[in-house]
């Protein structure tokens, strides 16, 4: 599967939300979120936002238009 990643990182992995609970995914290539374990995801979680995601691995964020293809 071909994966999207963060145009600053280049981590594959992001997050819901900075604060509270929320939910790990990937984005494909088609900009369709991929979540991490689904069946992990708390009722109260963050929806994903794809004009806010934010980088599991830096301060980045942003929309998922600006996502790069990954490097991996």
């Amino acid at each position: 599967m071909d994966l999207l990643a963060c145009p600053k990182c280049g981590s594959e992995l992001f997050v819901s939300t900075r604060q509270g609970e929320r939910i790990v995914f990937q984005m494909d290539a088609e900009r369709n979120p991929v979540i991490a374990q689904p069946d992990r995801i708390a009722a109260d979680a963050a929806p994903i936002n794809p004009g806010r995601l934010y980088c599991g691995a830096c301060a980045w964020q942003g929309a998922a238009q600006e996502l790069v293809e990954s490097r991996m």
